[in-house]
């Protein structure tokens, strides 16, 4: 930090702003390296544990799955960032026994570029620490083994894709009133029939504006119910669905990963 801070001596002899614009600027940068070190990153966890893990999926694997990609995701990005600053280190030692004056630019500019890449890889940590959390609440919350296996994850997505399809059709219906053409190839794809599923979604829509209308409470609740509902109401209909195509089995149960499956 020091050498950011130190190079706005430098910045003060080609900066159009006067001396005490730049002091005051100066003054308040260990506020700006301390606050970009714990909210720098682009995506807040409150984000993350709503928006990132809610929308994607209904079902409890996919939301671990969506944390095991984002793990990956800032363990790829601490390990560019260890390299970057490991070559840097390296750089530096090639850099600092010389004395012309672009050596010397190059070993300060190096230097203080290592401040930003040790920030970028404590918050990649921070965040790989926060999905971990996640990933075991998830787990632990709905009673998942830890040896769950791939089985157990396609078992799953029956019911997620189901509970995806009503989603899209509320959201249509919501915002134009007609169910989209994605929709019906949703449900198409999982055996279940397009007007038949259109009719559950109004018949959903129009009781909650019927409780809306009397001032009845409406909430959240109401959605999730209509979804686990429409998952037992519809949940074999993609047996349907592969007779047609003429498969006997979703995916192939021969050639999943290994491991033992949750208890039925």
């Amino acid at each position: 930090m020091s050498n950011n801070i130190e190079l706005f001596k430098q910045v003060s002899g080609i900066s159009t702003l006067d001396q005490k614009q730049i002091a005051k600027i100066k003054e308040r940068l260990p506020e700006y390296h301390r606050a970009k070190s714990i909210i720098g990153h682009s995506t807040s966890q409150t984000s993350y544990s709503l928006q990132t893990l809610q929308m994607v999926n209904d079902s409890a694997i996919s939301k671990m799955k969506q944390c095991l990609a984002q793990i990956n995701k800032k363990y790829l990005a601490v390990k560019e960032a260890y390299y970057d600053v490991e070559e840097k280190k390296l750089r530096l030692e090639e850099l600092r026994n010389k004395t012309d004056s672009f050596s010397r630019l190059q070993f300060d500019k190096t230097q203080s570029s290592i401040e930003d890449s040790i920030i970028a890889m404590n918050t990649s940590l921070r965040q790989i620490g926060m999905f971990q959390n996640m990933y075991d609440a998830i787990k632990k919350n709905n009673n998942i083994p830890d040896n769950w296996n791939e089985k157990d994850y396609e078992n799953q997505e029956i019911e997620h894709m189901i509970k995806s399809s009503f989603r899209i059709a509320i959201q249509d219906l919501s915002a134009t009133g007609r169910v989209s053409k994605a929709a019906v190839e949703y449900w198409e794809q999982l055996g279940i029939h397009p007007q038949v599923a259109e009719l559950r979604a109004r018949n959903y829509l129009y009781i909650i504006n019927q409780k809306l209308t009397k001032e009845e409470k409406v909430d959240i609740q109401d959605m999730y119910k209509f979804l686990d509902d429409m998952v037992k109401e519809f949940g074999n209909e993609y047996k349907h669905a592969l007779k047609r195509i003429g498969l006997e089995e979703v995916g192939s149960e021969e050639f999943m990963a290994d491991g033992a499956t949750k208890p039925q």
